[in-house]
Formats: C-alpha cells, sequence, structure tokens
C-alpha cells in the first residue's frame, strides 16, 4: 500500500507516543465544552482524536490529530474495550483509512464514531442519537455507521 509523506508522519508519531505499558493506553476519554469530546489514549500523557482539518468547521475533511491529555479528559464509562494489540492495529489503520478521507460532520462521522469503532469496534455516537440531532437520524445511520467498520477493516493487517 502507497503511504503518502503525511501518513507516514503521522504512523511515525502514533509509534512514538503509543506505551502499551501504561495502564490508560487505549483508553476512550472524554471532555465536555458544550458537547462531548472523544479521543483515544496513546500514553498517559497523549491521546489523538478525530476532527475536522479546519478549525471551527462542523463539516468539513476529517483528520487525525495528536493532543495532550489535559485535566479535563476523563475516561469514559460502561466501556467495553478491545484488547489494547486490537486497539493500536485499529488507530494505524484508521489513519489509511479516514485521514483527510473522510469528512468529519457532527452528525456525520464524528469523534465519538470513531473512537468507539477504535476502542470497541462499534462506531456509534450515543450524542447523536440521544441529542436533537436524533430527529433527523429516523433511519439511524448518522449515529451508528457500520460502513465504517468494513473501511477501516480494508486497511488491517
Amino acid at each position: 500500500m502507497a503511504t503518502s509523506p503525511q501518513e507516514q508522519d503521522l504512523i511515525l508519531q502514533i509509534q512514538q507516543a503509543w506505551n502499551k505499558n501504561f495502564k490508560r493506553a487505549g483508553s476512550l476519554i472524554q471532555r465536555f465544552d458544550g458537547v462531548w469530546h472523544y479521543s483515544v489514549t496513546l500514553s498517559e500523557t497523549h491521546a489523538i482524536a478525530w476532527g475536522p482539518s479546519k478549525n471551527l468547521k462542523i463539516y468539513s475533511e476529517g483528520c487525525l490529530k495528536i493532543h495532550k491529555i489535559d485535566r479535563k479528559y476523563t475516561e469514559t464509562k460502561w466501556v467495553q474495550h478491545l484488547c489494547k494489540c486490537e486497539i493500536f492495529e485499529n488507530i494505524l489503520a484508521s489513519v489509511f483509512a479516514f485521514h483527510y478521507k473522510w469528512k468529519y460532520g457532527v452528525q456525520g462521522w464524528n469523534c465519538e464514531h470513531w473512537a468507539r469503532l477504535v476502542t470497541t469496534g462499534h462506531p456509534i455516537s450515543y450524542q447523536v442519537k440521544e441529542s436533537g440531532f436524533g430527529i433527523f437520524d429516523l433511519f439511524g445511520v448518522l449515529h451508528d455507521r457500520q460502513e465504517a467498520i468494513e473501511q477501516l477493516n480494508r486497511y488491517k493487517k
């Protein structure tokens, strides 16, 4: 599989930040600032998240970004996590599956969809389902993005 320099750089950053020996590595975390933001921990200090490539856009080209974990982030409760090795494989595969390839959208494919897919294998956004956006989701395709599983699996080793 041919990789772009941008993908290669992100893969290297992920590999350098990942530390499976830390207890929180591979955890689904969240923070609230009017809406919930979801990330996946790479180590005790860094996480990766899916979001818009341009700040303050609610629908745009999406990308993955590594960030520091500040004290506003808490572990998401009641989550059945995959094993750490599978979470790491999902994170790496998601670079090729989604990074600058899928659109980010609050209702469509958001940080919670991505983070839950990577950590649990299920691309669902409970925030979309339970919010006012849910009224636009008559067929359940906005909160539960099953096609993302196949997309991710195409890029797994």
